[in-house]
């Protein structure tokens, strides 16, 4: 547990949403240059296999020094930016990728995301044999309550939107540890104390299915608060170990999520936007979503991870969800694993009532900032 930060965050990244007026003040968009310019990286790239793209394959005299200002806000300013104008419509989804990709070595190296070894994730609804909804959030179009993700960067592009619904919404949780510190210190040492997580089956087979050590919501490493939180995560791994939350354990994550609906602000992505969020220091969810019956529309965003190209935030140890050999975020690929382990999605039914109890309150979605 690091030494609780007692003192008011005065920096740009702690923001409130009522603070940002329009998205347009967090957007940047793109110009027929720098269309034309990537388009030009995409001819240069496109022979190749997406793994061998890298950055030295991506510069471009019309993009480096955008996407460098883009990188600082994100790292330095308010920790989050919308690329908007992406030509998703021109161009097939093997090309959009490779787009994407391309955008995104200009901001750092992607993560895999899986034990299989995936740098891309297709975040779209998947349903289970019976039509259930799969216990992956990005597989699932119901609520996601509010939550990281497994790196330092993550970035999501907008190939198709849902017919109604799927709004994102994002909180600074530099402004929710000011709020709570204001209003609710009490919370702060559970908070900081953190929970054990549990691995989903993305695990090497030698490793524990739970973390063997707490992973703490929120951290200070020399005046540098970070956030890590997974509801989900959380209750599979204490049920796994044999308890439930404490009703102190409650009081600080529900104090913690009513922050977060709160200070929020909400967007909906379009068709060729394009978010790049500081995960270390911002939380975000998802309401519910329609999505159309032909297959060919059905919502689509494109996600990838990423260590920090450079000015990388200090975090603890703890803050790894898996004991990883050479990131500390993501998530290593293992070795011989043909298809992901299902330990965390076979849950017994009883886990996942228990799961989906404590998300219940994770859900509610105020409008108030």
């Amino acid at each position: 547990m690091t030494p609780i930060y007692r003192e008011r965050i005065d920096h740009p990244m702690a923001w409130r949403g009522s603070d940002i007026r329009s998205k347009d003040e967090i957007s940047f968009d793109l110009s027929a240059r720098h269309v034309a310019a990537l388009k030009d990286v995409l001819h240069r790239v496109n022979g190749m296999a997406l793994e061998d793209i890298r950055r030295e394959h991506c510069g471009h005299p019309a993009l480096d020094a955008d996407m460098a200002r883009i990188f600082d806000e994100v790292q330095n300013g308010r920790g989050m930016m919308f690329l908007r104008g992406i030509p998703v419509a021109d161009h097939p989804l093997p090309e959009i990728e490779k787009m994407y990709w391309a955008l995104d070595t200009h901001l750092g190296t992607a993560l895999s995301q899986n034990c299989l070894g995936h740098c891309i994730t297709y975040v779209q609804e998947e349903l289970l044999p019976g039509g259930v909804q799969a216990t992956r959030g990005h597989k699932s179009r119901q609520d996601l309550a509010m939550h990281t993700d497994n790196a330092e960067i993550f970035t999501l592009l907008c190939v198709r939107k849902a017919r109604e619904g799927g709004q994102t919404q994002f909180t600074s949780a530099l402004a929710v540890h000011n709020d709570l510190l204001a209003n609710r210190p009490e919370v702060l040492p559970v908070l900081y104390r953190g929970f054990p997580y549990h691995r989903r089956g993305d695990q090497p087979d030698d490793h524990p299915m739970v973390t063997p050590y707490d992973m703490p919501v929120l951290s200070n490493v020399d005046g540098h608060i970070s956030v890590c939180l997974i509801i989900g995560s959380i209750m599979a791994g204490l049920h796994e170990r044999g308890r439930s939350l404490t009703d102190e354990e409650q009081a600080a994550l529900d104090a913690f999520h009513e922050a977060t609906m709160r200070l929020q602000f909400e967007q909906r992505y379009e068709p060729g936007e394009m978010s790049v969020v500081n995960n270390l220091t911002i939380v975000h969810s998802r309401s519910e979503y329609r999505d159309w019956d032909e297959p060919e529309k059905r919502r689509l965003l494109l996600r990838i991870w990423l260590e920090a190209a450079r000015d990388r935030r200090p975090v603890v140890r703890e803050m790894s969800l898996y004991e990883n050999k050479h990131h500390l975020f993501g998530c290593d690929p293992v070795p011989g694993r043909s298809h992901a382990r299902n330990d965390y999605a076979a849950v017994p039914e009883s886990l996942l009532n228990i799961i989906k109890e404590g998300q219940k309150k994770q859900l509610r979605r105020p409008n108030a900032n």
